[in-house]
């Protein structure tokens, strides 16, 4: 059975069970059996049993610590698998030991739905909150990608379930706001940017047709001294891919020119453009600093609360590079548009080899195609500034329940202003704030109870846990009693709003690894197989967390067992 557990965990094929089992009885592991005959156990048939029972019992574990957290939510999103069967990824995040430890958000199921509507999800969720014991008493949340199919406001996923428990929050995911938000930024001007993607795409399939073209590329890597030559796809979903594609065609630029110059004269004189050079720059600098705070955005047990300053973080950053100075101080601080700025004062990019020799391309003031008026540097600069605008202003109207995440900061001392008339005025507003939004049922928290407490609360808090985190004051409360004592009413609110999920990464994660593990060379896995594969590698890292007596039993007792020596 570890045998078996070692693989699932390494996504091998089921297949390869029975290698690992021949590996070991040559390397002499003790109560390995001793032939591949029938009932030895040896074999992918007996293997896929033992990953049932391990499938069973890990999801037993899981359910048993969701549903003793007096909270919980889910994070749930709909995919389709590259055999087009469509599926509910399950993830539910929790507070451990009983609601007395730390948050884990755990993989629990993947589902099977006829359709991807509304309809389907919602009865599918359902079904697997009924079979799975899980109350809707205790749920807090409900996370989504935001498609209109989930928080549609009449018929959405979310709306299914607030009409019967209307205190259910609705979380629309943050890494995929922030994602949207950058997709808006090309409202204005779209023939430029439709363009330069075009240019890019172009260099992409380019350098991938030709093994000739391939070793040119790396004879002049080596001249230039660049490591790493390889062009990057736009991702047609994925919006934020085009920040790495444009920052590694920045890199790759002197190849690119060199080659086209000799090669492909057409898109040479399109790569040349001042235009088209100046938003790939433009969009390397901007949609890299994106891809920074969507990375935070993904990280797994985000706080929360930091979400207000990363996002002011990134509008005074924006506004002072490129919104708040003239043509001239345009971009001024920025990496690349900075450096382009300055090649382009002489109408040329100039690169310098490894040798020292320069390599010089004119840049040429005409429009793009589809286009009938030059782009020179002021009107460059103009469309820049629109750019960035139209983000910071998608960014504002897709973060309008900022001040929400803003107000879980109660629970966050590192927050806190140092004043103490202020700290007093602030955390105030904060847990009104909280109460208002949570639409807290008084039957489950007192409410009275917390505003009463939350002075003292607030003051030992601020104390005892100074410069913590939301996630981090938890850990330093769990180690006192006297917590629950002389506040329960806050303690209490405090584990609901853990349990509030800010993105849906993990659901992507999950779905990365299902596709790992559904590859093309292991298409055909049912759905059950694909689901108890997926829980072992997400799930069951660490042999540790097994109890494998507990797990033995559920194998043994699923079918009557023949048992058989060893030896």
């Amino acid at each position: 059975m570890k045998l078996f557990y070692f693989c699932a965990c390494e996504d091998l094929p089921l297949e390869k069970y029975p290698s690992q089992c021949r590996l070991q009885r040559e390397l002499g592991t003790p109560n390995i059996p001793a032939s591949d005959e029938y009932g030895s156990y040896v074999n992918p048939v007996s293997g896929k049993d033992m990953l049932f029972a391990l499938r069973d019992y890990l999801r037993k574990t899981i359910l048993a610590n969701i549903r003793l957290s007096p909270f919980y939510s889910l994070l749930i999103d709909e995919s389709t698998d590259r055999t087009m069967e469509k599926h509910i990824i399950i993830y539910a995040l929790y507070l451990t030991n009983g609601g007395k430890g730390p948050t884990k958000c755990s993989f629990v199921q993947l589902l099977p739905i006829e359709n991807g509507d509304a309809e389907s999800i919602y009865n599918a969720v359902s079904a697997f909150l009924v079979e799975s014991g899980l109350t809707t008493e205790k749920l807090i949340a409900i996370a989504t990608d935001g498609a209109s199919v989930m928080i549609g406001s009449k018929t959405g996923v979310v709306a299914r379930f607030q009409s019967s428990m209307p205190r259910i929050m609705g979380i629309h995911c943050i890494a995929h706001r922030q994602a949207l938000a950058a997709k808006d930024g090309f409202i204005s001007h779209p023939h430029v940017f439709a363009f330069v993607d075009k240019v890019a795409s172009k260099v992409y399939s380019w350098l991938g047709k030709s093994s000739k073209r391939h070793a040119e590329m790396w004879q002049l890597m080596h001249e230039f001294a660049i490591m790493d030559g390889k062009a990057l796809q736009i991702h047609s979903i994925r919006w934020l891919s085009r920040g790495q594609v444009m920052e590694r065609l920045v890199h790759i630029m002197p190849i690119v020119l060199e080659q086209w110059k000799r090669r492909e004269k057409k898109w040479y004189s399109h790569a040349t453009l001042f235009v088209v050079q100046f938003m790939i720059h433009l969009l390397a600098d901007v949609l890299s600093e994106l891809n920074k705070l969507n990375q935070e955005f993904q990280r797994n047990e985000f706080d929360v609360t930091l979400i207000g300053a990363l996002i002011d973080f990134i509008f005074e950053k924006f506004t002072r590079r490129y919104l708040s100075n003239d043509i001239y101080g345009f971009a001024n601080g920025s990496k690349h548009l900075t450096m382009f700025l300055n090649m382009a004062k002489e109408n040329s990019l100039t690169f310098v080899d490894a040798k020292g020799h320069a390599h010089n391309h004119v840049l040429v003031h005409k429009p793009v195609p589809m286009s009938h008026k030059k782009k020179a540097t002021h009107e460059c600069v103009c469309i820049g500034k629109i750019y960035v605008q139209n983000v910071l202003n998608a960014l504002t109207r897709r973060f309008a329940d900022i001040s929400v995440f803003n107000a879980l900061k109660i629970f966050s001392p590192s927050s806190y202003p140092v004043d103490a008339n202020e700290r007093e005025k602030k955390t105030q507003e904060w847990l009104e704030k909280v109460i208002e939004r949570i639409n807290i049922d008084s039957s489950v928290i007192d409410i009275h109870r917390c505003i009463n407490e939350r002075e003292d609360f607030v003051g030992m808090l601020y104390r005892l846990a100074n410069n913590k985190g939301m996630h981090d004051a938890w850990e330093v409360c769990l180690g006192s009693r006297s917590w629950w004592d002389l506040y329960p009413g806050m303690m209490q609110l405090w584990q609901m709003c853990l349990v509030i999920p800010a993105s849906t990464a993990a659901c992507e994660r999950g779905f990365s690894r299902h596709n790992y593990i559904k590859s093309i060379s292991r298409s055909s896995l049912g759905l059950d197989t694909l689901d108890a594969l997926m829980l072992l590698s997400i799930d069951a890292r660490g042999i540790a967390m097994i109890d494998w007596d507990d797990a033995f039993d559920i194998w043994t007792s699923s079918k009557n067992r023949r048992a058989r020596p060893l030896e």
